[in-house]
């Protein structure tokens, strides 16, 4: 399989990856275009942007629809039936959670991925992440009870902050 990555601020022919994901979901029915745009990440691939492969393939598990970044997630997506409908719901409460941030910090957010306190802790999984400032740079961490902890050691925290957007970025 042939996998093309969409490099966040232009595509191969110069359209920024915002408007090719808009064109490639432009391809959905409405319904379909909603419950897409809600989930906002792939269910099997989750570092994957639905419509950044083209439009996003639709596959139903275990009676509900979920969507995929593109057709060669179709058979794993089926197969991991429970785990694939825990992942769409997840990542449509991260997406609800994320959207509660202005432009600017839901973008600096989605590049960091990861609390920078507890880095398992996806950011938006425990509601809008919160915005902190470390010797003049900003990290997002999963909740408040995170604040203290990020700021005890500024050093360690932008290291993890830079760690964290620096994974994200290679596995695109």
């Amino acid at each position: 399989m042939t996998v093309l990555v969409a490099v966040a601020g232009a595509s191969a022919d110069g359209e920024t990856e915002a408007k090719t994901i808009a064109v490639a979901l432009a391809k959905l029915p409405k319904a379909d275009r909603a419950v897409a745009e809600s989930q906002r990440w792939c269910a099997v691939l989750e570092n994957n942007r639905l419509g950044s492969m083209g439009a996003p393939v639709k596959a139903t598990v275990d009676g509900k629809a979920v969507f995929l970044c593109c057709a060669g997630c179709k058979a794993k997506a089926t197969a991991k039936g429970p785990a694939t409908l825990a992942k769409a719901t997840e990542l449509k409460k991260v997406n609800a959670a994320m959207a509660k941030l202005n432009a600017e910090d839901r973008t600096a957010a989605e590049a960091q991925r990861f609390c920078a306190v507890m880095e398992k802790s996806r950011l938006g999984t425990m509601g809008a992440p919160v915005k902190v400032i470390v010797d003049g740079q900003p990290a997002f961490l999963c909740c408040k009870a995170c604040i203290d902890r990020a700021q005890a050691d500024p050093k360690a925290t932008r290291a993890r902050v830079a760690k964290l957007t620096k994974a994200v970025e290679d596995s695109q």
